[in-house]
C-alpha cells in the first residue's frame, strides 16, 4: 500500500510520473497510487479519499474515525510525508505515500497556511489526485478535504442521481430553489416530511462551487474536465485550483442554460452532467455552524466542510467539538483533567446578555459581546482558583462576522439575530491556549467518560437576575448544531425552537433525569467587602467532590461590581489574558475592531 519517497530535496521530486508501473507491475498514477490499490478498497464501485500531511494528523484520524463510525470501509488517505504514512499504516488505514510535486521535503509536514504558495501547490497535488482516480474504470470517487466531517453515509444520496458525472458542494449561504412554485412546494414538503432529504440546489452556477466535497463517476466527461483542469493549473501558478474548476464548469456557456427537473446541468462544453449538492445537508461553515440551515429545514446533515471560520486549524477543530462531531480526544488525554479532589471542569451555564442589547448596531453588538467576554474571563479565573478547566459558555452575537463590510449578516444568508455564534467569532483561537478550556458542548462530547458527565453540582447565588445590568438569554435561540434538537429533530410543531428538545452540552445533562444534580448556594447579598476566594470555596465545600461544577451565573463576580471577587480574581488576570485571546469583529465601513475587556 505504499511507495518510497525519492531522496531529492522535494517531497517526491519528479519521481511520481504518469502511468509508471510499480515493482509488481501494477500501473502507478501521477500521485503514486496504483489502480490495483484503488480497486481493492472500492466497495460497490466507490472509494472515498482524502489526503493530508502530518500537521493534520489528528484531522486524518478524525476523518477516518467518522467514516468508520458510519459503517463505511471504502476510504483511503494519501500521505504527503512519511510520518503520516506510517501513522495511517499503524491504524491499518489504506494509504500510499503521495508526497508532493512542488513542496519542499523539509516543509511538507508543516501547516501550509491558507492562501500561501505552498497551500496552492498542495491544491495542485489534489487536482492531480482527482484526475488519477477518474482514470480507474468502474470506480467512482468521493473526494473530501481533510476538514470535512462526515455525519451520515452520503453514498445512497449520490445514487439518486445516476446520470450525474459530477456532484459538487457549494459556497452559497442559502439553499436555492428555482421558482416561486417550487418554493411553495418545497416549504410544504419541509413541513410535512422532515425525513426526506433535500434535492440538489437549483443551479450549479448560483454560487461558486467548493471543491472540498466532490463526487466523480469515471466517465469520459469527468476525465476530460480533470485532464484540462490539471493542465490549466500547471500552466499558470497564479491560477487557484477552485477558480479554475468554476471557470471550466461554465465553459461553453453552461451557466447560461437551465438545469433539468432534477437540478442537473450540462456543463463543460455540454460534455459533463453536473449537480450542486444542497448546502442544507452538505453544509459549509456558515450554513452549518452559523445559520444551522439543516435545522431550519429539519434535515439530517450528511457532512459539514469547516469553511467560513476565523480560527485557522484550531478554529476548525473547536467547531467540530462544538458540534459534538470530533472523535479521537480520548486517546489524546482530553478528559484527563487537572486538579486534586473533585478535579474536573467548571461550567458557566451561559453568558448573560447586557440589558438593552436588542439594538443590532455595531456599538450594541460590542456592548453585548464584551459583557460576555468579561464573564468568560472571570469564569476562567474561578476555574483556575478551584484547579479546574473551564467549559466555555455559549456566546450570543448580535451581528454576524465576515471579512468585509456587511449589514449584520453574511451576504445571502438567512437567519435570525441575535444568534449563538461559534467561539471563533469572538475569541482568537489561533493565539489562545485551548488546553485551558473546553467547548460549550463538552458535557455531551461523544467520548466523555460517564463518571465525569454524571457527577454534577449546580452552584447558585442568592442575587436576583438583572442585579448587575444583565438580562436573560432570549427564549427562541438555537444552541445545538447537531444531535437531538437539531437537524431533522429541530423545533416544535410550529417550527419554533423548543429548548426542551435540545440535548447538547448542559442541556443534555439538564434534561437527563437519571443524572443527580447536587446543589450549593453562594450567599452574596449583604456582603459589603469583596468576596474572597476562601469565602467562595467555603460556600461550595459540600459539592467540591463533584466532577462538574455548574455555575448558574458569574455576573456577581465581575470586576468592579459591588460584592465582587476582585481581591482574588485579579490574581488570575494574566493567565486569563493569555489563555483567552480576544478576537475582532469585521466589519463596518471603517474597518475591523478588536474586542476589549476591563478584566
Amino acid at each position: 500500500m505504499s511507495r518510497e519517497l525519492d531522496a531529492s530535496p522535494r517531497a517526491d521530486a519528479d519521481a511520481a510520473l504518469d502511468d509508471e508501473d510499480d515493482d509488481a507491475g501494477n500501473e502507478r498514477l501521477s500521485t503514486g497510487i496504483t489502480k490495483t490499490l484503488i480497486e481493492s478498497v472500492a466497495v460497490d464501485g466507490v472509494v472515498i479519499v482524502t489526503w493530508a500531511n502530518d500537521h493534520y494528523r489528528d484531522f486524518a484520524e478524525f476523518w477516518c474515525a467518522r467514516l468508520k463510525s458510519l459503517g463505511l470501509q471504502n476510504y483511503m488517505v494519501g500521505a504527503m510525508d512519511e510520518s503520516l504514512h506510517a501513522r495511517m499504516e499503524e491504524l491499518k488505514v489504506p494509504t500510499w505515500l503521495m508526497g508532493s510535486r512542488g513542496i519542499q521535503k523539509d516543509v511538507v509536514k508543516e501547516d501550509f497556511g491558507w492562501g500561501s504558495a505552498n497551500f496552492h501547490r498542495m491544491g495542485r497535488d489534489k487536482i492531480r489526485l482527482i484526475r488519477d482516480f477518474t482514470k480507474v474504470e468502474g470506480v467512482s470517487v468521493l473526494i473530501s478535504d481533510i476538514d470535512v466531517a462526515w455525519l451520515r453515509d452520503p453514498l445512497p444520496y449520490f445514487k439518486r442521481y445516476p446520470t450525474a458525472d459530477m456532484l459538487v458542494s457549494s459556497d452559497t449561504t442559502l439553499k436555492t430553489i428555482e421558482s416561486a412554485a417550487d418554493a411553495a412546494a418545497d416549504a410544504a414538503a419541509v413541513a410535512d416530511d422532515a425525513d426526506d432529504d433535500d434535492g440538489l440546489d437549483s443551479h450549479p452556477c448560483n454560487a461558486a462551487s467548493n471543491i472540498g466535497i466532490m463526487f466523480f463517476r469515471p466517465t469520459p466527461g469527468s476525465r476530460a474536465l480533470t485532464e484540462e483542469w490539471v493542465k490549466t493549473i500547471e500552466a499558470d501558478e497564479s491560477v487557484w485550483d477552485q477558480n479554475a474548476f468554476n471557470d471550466l464548469k461554465s465553459k461553453g456557456g453552461a451557466c447560461q442554460s437551465s438545469p433539468d427537473a432534477h437540478g442537473l446541468l450540462k456543463a463543460y462544453n455540454g460534455t459533463v452532467t453536473l449537480g450542486a449538492l444542497p448546502v442544507s445537508q452538505f453544509g459549509n461553515g456558515h450554513t452549518f455552524h452559523a445559520q444551522r440551515t439543516h435545522s431550519q429545514r429539519k434535515k439530517a446533515p450528511f457532512a459539514v466542510h469547516n469553511t467560513f471560520q476565523f480560527g485557522g486549524t484550531p478554529g476548525k477543530r473547536h467547531r467540530m467539538r462544538e458540534a459534538n462531531a470530533w472523535l479521537g480526544d480520548a486517546a489524546r488525554g482530553y478528559f484527563d483533567l487537572v486538579g486534586g479532589e473533585g478535579a474536573g471542569p467548571l461550567a458557566n451555564k451561559e453568558n448573560k446578555p447586557k440589558s438593552g442589547y436588542m439594538s443590532y448596531t455595531p456599538r450594541a453588538h460590542f456592548d453585548l459581546v464584551e459583557f460576555q467576554l468579561e464573564q468568560m474571563k472571570i469564569a476562567f479565573a474561578i476555574a483556575q482558583a478551584l484547579n479546574r478547566v473551564l467549559i466555555m459558555p455559549p456566546v450570543l452575537c448580535g451581528l454576524d462576522r465576515a471579512w468585509f463590510p456587511h449589514y449584520g449578516r453574511f451576504p445571502g444568508s438567512r437567519f435570525e439575530l441575535p444568534f449563538v455564534c461559534p467561539l471563533d467569532h469572538v475569541v482568537d483561537l489561533e493565539k489562545s491556549d485551548a488546553s485551558k478550556f473546553r467547548e460549550a458542548t463538552f458535557l455531551t462530547h461523544p467520548e466523555i467518560p460517564e463518571e465525569v458527565k454524571r457527577s454534577v453540582a449546580i452552584v447558585e447565588n442568592d442575587l436576583m437576575e438583572g442585579s448587575f445590568g444583565d438580562a436573560p438569554m432570549p427564549l427562541n435561540l438555537s444552541y445545538c448544531v447537531a444531535g437531538a434538537g437539531a437537524g431533522a429533530d429541530a423545533g416544535g410543531s410550529d417550527g419554533g425552537v423548543t429548548r426542551e428538545r435540545e440535548a447538547c452540552g448542559w442541556f443534555g445533562v439538564l434534561h437527563d433525569a437519571s443524572i443527580v444534580k447536587r446543589r450549593a448556594l453562594v450567599k452574596i447579598s449583604g456582603i459589603v467587602d469583596p468576596m474572597t476566594f476562601e469565602e467562595l470555596s467555603a460556600s461550595i465545600a459540600g459539592v467540591r467532590s463533584s466532577k462538574v461544577l455548574h455555575f448558574t451565573s458569574v455576573t456577581p463576580f465581575l470586576e468592579g461590581k459591588p460584592r465582587s471577587a476582585t481581591a482574588w480574581s485579579a490574581k488570575w488576570k494574566p493567565d486569563a489574558d493569555k489563555a483567552i485571546q480576544l478576537g475582532e469583529w469585521c466589519c463596518a465601513e471603517d474597518g475591523s475592531r478588536k474586542y476589549e475587556t476591563t478584566y
